[in-house]
């Protein structure tokens, strides 16, 4: 399944650098599963990579936490902002410095897990689980997201199905979602982020 989506993500970056004035046909706002046979996943990987998220497959935990320290090191910061306890321990074991308050920080690289991942417009829901109850706006607009291909989801209708189901004792609030910086070609579109995904194999 993930070597599809590999190869799916070569291609589209193959055609974006060839073709980088032409219009991009992707429809975000109705994929067709049917016709094409096209898995949820691949959709995903298709939207966000269209969206302008940076998307990176990993195999294991030891290949995601190598792919964060270059993102790191890319985007020249020295620590990350992380609220997150069982990322912030992994990101000690791995000997990589962060903050826990997003508003007193000037770092502008947020580690966050996420609710789910939406393949209808390739977006990243996020709750006050994740956040801490904090708003988004609280965050600066640069995110890494560490999630699992268990979080994909076709639509939000389903992913709040799936909360209700899976955190029914415990219901969270401040539900949202956050975007590539180009979703659907407008510069000024609500929660329009700068996004890496890290997707770790189970």
């Amino acid at each position: 399944m993930w070597k599809a989506i590999k190869n799916l993500l070569k291609k589209a970056t193959k055609i974006t650098e060839e073709n980088t004035n032409e219009e991009n046909h992707i429809d975000l706002f109705h994929p067709n599963y049917s016709e094409n046979n096209t898995s949820v996943d691949e959709v995903f990987a298709t939207n966000f990579n269209a969206g302008g998220g940076h998307f990176l497959f990993c195999e294991n935990d030891n290949e995601a936490f190598q792919n964060l320290k270059e993102i790191i090191k890319y985007e020249n910061v020295t620590e990350l902002i992380c609220l997150d306890s069982n990322l912030q321990d992994i990101l000690y074991k791995n000997n990589i410095p962060f903050v826990s308050n997003p508003t007193n920080s000037p770092y502008t690289l947020s580690f966050l897990n996420c609710e789910f991942l939406i393949a209808f417009d390739g977006s990243i829901m996020l709750s006050a689980h994740q956040t801490s109850g904090r708003n988004i706006d609280d965050f600066p607009s640069n995110f890494i997201i560490y999630a699992r291909p268990s979080q994909l989801v076709e639509n939000v209708g389903a992913a709040l199905q799936k909360l209700r189901t899976l955190k029914k004792e415990n219901l969270p609030s401040k539900i949202t979602s956050i975007r590539g910086k180009n979703m659907h070609r407008f510069t000024n579109i609500q929660n329009a982020k700068n996004i890496y995904l890290l997707l770790v194999e189970e």
